[in-house]
């Protein structure tokens, strides 16, 4: 009889160790469904901006055509330039995949599909960080740039009045003329050629990633039979 209440009391520890651990595991996925929900609204948010670069990159293209051995600019393609600089980083929601690593909660994933997919996810992600290094440093070649090309003294009542990185090329109008150092226009150019294809292929990796998101969301729900 004694044996048998060992036994059985081993067998409801043991039970209700796994219930904690089942319960634990599906809100380990609730969580991550939220942190996949965020990335992917984050992502969506940024391609249009991604858009808006390229866009602003042949408007530069077009007007050099169209204007050759210029040396002095209009605001207009002042700020198109100025648009040429920038675009949207993506840093992923990351807290629930950190302690799954950090805490050991990948082995409570039972579902092998799932766990397959969060990895594969994962490593997803960790190869956009490393090439997103690599893509700041190439856009901060843009800004070295333009800071050889435009006559600081067109823009000194500007920097005076300026507040903040976007305030700039807001408060130059159309009718602003600014002169310009056409000798480093040809690097210029030709760079941002190379960010073109660089933005157009970094929005094509994220979109990649917006869509695994989605696929992974909906599998982690049918699984785990959320809502």
């Amino acid at each position: 009889m004694l044996f048998l209440a060992v036994f059985c009391g081993f067998l409801a520890e043991n039970f209700r160790e796994h219930t904690v651990e089942h319960q634990r595991e599906k809100q380990y996925m609730q969580s991550f469904i939220y942190d996949l929900e965020n990335d992917t609204a984050n992502l969506n948010i940024g391609f249009p901006l991604k858009d808006q670069r390229v866009k602003a990159i042949d408007s530069v293209f077009l007007f050099f055509e169209q204007n050759r051995d210029v040396k002095i600019i209009p605001g207009a393609v002042f700020r198109h330039m100025y648009r040429t600089i920038w675009d949207r980083h993506y840093r992923r929601n990351s807290a629930t995949i950190d302690q799954l690593r950090n805490a050991g909660g990948m082995r409570l994933i039972r579902k092998k599909n799932v766990a397959d997919s969060i990895a594969a996810y994962d490593l997803q992600w960790q190869r956009a960080e490393f090439w997103r290094e690599a893509y700041i440093t190439r856009q901060e070649k843009v800004m070295d740039l333009l800071h050889k090309i435009f006559n600081a003294n067109d823009l000194l009542s500007q920097y005076r009045n300026q507040l903040s990185t976007f305030t700039l090329p807001a408060n130059i109008t159309d009718s602003v003329k600014i002169r310009i150092y056409p000798e480093w226009l040809n690097e210029y150019l030709n760079f941002l050629h190379d960010q073109k294809i660089t933005t157009s292929q970094d929005k094509r990796a994220y979109q990649t990633l917006e869509k695994s998101a989605e696929r992974l969301i909906a599998l982690i729900k049918k699984e785990y039979h959320l809502e």
